[in-house]
C-alpha cells in the first residue's frame, strides 16, 4: 500500500505540473477554445436564470426540440453566473485532488497486469488506459453533447500524455501484482 501512495502522490504532482505546461506553456488551448465577439457575460445572464449546464434548445418539447435543433444553432453552455477567480488556490487543490484520484485508480489497476511486465510495458498499460478512457467520453461528448471536435481532440491528447506521466511515475513504484 505504501509504494501505491507513495508512487500516487508523486505521479500527481508530475501530473499536475504536465498540466501547467499543457494549458499555460504550449498554448495549444487557446488555439482551439473560439472566442465570442464582445461581452456576452449580461446577455447569458439573462437568458439562463441560474448556474449549470444548459442545453439549447432546452429539451422540454421533444418535438418542438427537434425542429428547433435542425435549425440551430445547438449549444451547451456551462454557466457560472457568480464568476471565478482565475488561480484560485481551492480550484488548484480540488485540480490536484483529482489528478491524485486519477493516479491511484491506475495505481489500482497496474499491478493486475504488471506479472513480470517491463517497465516500459506498465508505462504502455496505463498510458492505454488513460488513452481509453479520455476517448470515451471526450470523443463520446463530440457525439452526444456537440463539443467541437477540436478542443476534445485536444482534451484526449492532454489526458492520454498526462497518463503516460502518471505511468511513468507509477512503473517506477508498482512491479508486481497484487498478492490475494
Amino acid at each position: 500500500m505504501k509504494p501505491l501512495l507513495l508512487g500516487s502522490l508523486l505521479a500527481a504532482i508530475a501530473f499536475f505540473f504536465w498540466g501547467f505546461i499543457f494549458y499555460s506553456v504550449t498554448g495549444l488551448p487557446e488555439k482551439v477554445l473560439k472566442q465570442p465577439a464582445g461581452d456576452v457575460g449580461p446577455v447569458l445572464n439573462e437568458t439562463f436564470p441560474e448556474s449549470g449546464t444548459y442545453f439549447v434548445p432546452g429539451m422540454g418539447n421533444m418535438e418542438e426540440a427537434q425542429e428547433l435543433m435542425a435549425r440551430g444553432p445547438v449549444a451547451m453552455v456551462h454557466l457560472h453566473r457568480e464568476g471565478l477567480r482565475p488561480m484560485d488556490p481551492m480550484l488548484m487543490l480540488g485540480g490536484f485532488l483529482h489528478g491524485w484520484g486519477y493516479a491511484l485508480l491506475l495505481g489500482l489497476l497496474l499491478p493486475q497486469i504488471c506479472k513480470k511486465s517491463g517497465y516500459g510495458a506498465r508505462i504502455g498499460f496505463v498510458t492505454l488506459v488513460g488513452a481509453t478512457g479520455a476517448f470515451c467520453a471526450r470523443i463520446g461528448d463530440t457525439i452526444w453533447w456537440h463539443k467541437s471536435l477540436d478542443w476534445q481532440v485536444t482534451e484526449v491528447a492532454y489526458t492520454t500524455i498526462g497518463a503516460a506521466v502518471i505511468g511513468a511515475v507509477l512503473a517506477r513504484f508498482i512491479t508486481s501484482p497484487v498478492k490475494n
